[in-house]
């Protein structure tokens, strides 16, 4: 055999090797389901359907799982992250690391991890980079946009567009607490506590590509502007809800050293 035969040969095998790992790395799953109820699809990037039918089902890089009416999953991920998908809610699992939110309502928890890399989740307007964190996202009822309420954690909420216009309100929780050790209610305290409740309600507005969530506060996406404010108690509900679904999962997931 020449030298030319023999380079050629040689230079041919490392192609083949090198590809048949690029196809191994694809097929290698992302994910995989752990609990499901209900009619569920998982599309492929090829737009290949099929449906959930057993525990530890696959999940790739690229599918997009897609609960239909009155269907729950949870799937845990290879990165850290564990997912429970309520009904009529759709996430893609794009590379490691990467989620992004396409509808419904979706919980999210991820474990801190220490020298990895960054984990996020994008939804139309904005991209969330994850701290350790655990959260919901959903539709906003009756409008566009969405909703994060953050339970523990923090989020770094960044604008895949212009500038967020931002509205906060001021939290009443310290104050609120306070009165409610007192004994005795006074006209005249009730009368403060009106005042300094009115004053605490006051928006305040500012204009950022990014900023910091932190847990037990909820925001209010609709296009770039934001509405940020205390959790309520039907997102505290939310989250009772979907832990409640997924209990024994969710603690086993949290035990595990990533």
């Amino acid at each position: 055999m020449s030298n030319f035969n023999r380079s050629f040969f040689a230079a041919l095998c490392l192609l083949l090797a090198f590809s048949f790992t690029a196809v191994a790395d694809n097929l290698k799953p992302r994910g995989k389901v752990l609990k499901y109820s209900g009619d569920i699809e998982i599309v492929s990037a090829a737009g290949k359907s099929r449906k959930v039918n057993a525990v530890n089902e696959p999940v790739h890089e690229n599918d997009t799982i897609v609960t239909k009416s009155q269907a729950k999953i949870v799937v845990q991920f290879d990165d850290g992250a564990l997912s429970v998908l309520d009904e009529k809610s759709r996430m893609r699992v794009e590379q490691s690391s990467w989620f992004s939110w396409l509808g419904g309502k979706v919980y999210f928890t991820f474990k801190k991890v220490f020298g990895g890399p960054p984990r996020h989740v994008r939804t139309a307007n904005a991209t969330l980079g994850i701290r350790g964190t655990t959260f919901i996202i959903s539709e906003n009822p009756g409008q566009a946009g969405e909703s994060v309420a953050l339970k523990e954690g923090l989020l770094e909420v960044k604008s895949n567009g212009p500038a967020f216009e931002i509205h906060r309100q001021k939290q009443l929780d310290e104050f609120a607490a306070f009165k409610q050790e007192q004994e005795q209610a006074k006209q005249a305290m009730e009368d403060e506590f009106a005042q300094y409740k009115q004053d605490m309600q006051k928006e305040f507005v500012e204009y950022r590509r990014q900023f910091l969530l932190k847990s037990n506060r909820v925001i209010i996406l609709s296009g770039y502007r934001v509405d940020e404010a205390a959790m309520s108690d039907g997102s505290k509900k939310d989250f009772e809800a979907f832990e409640a679904e997924a209990e024994e999962i969710i603690r086993a997931f949290r035990a595990e050293k990533h």
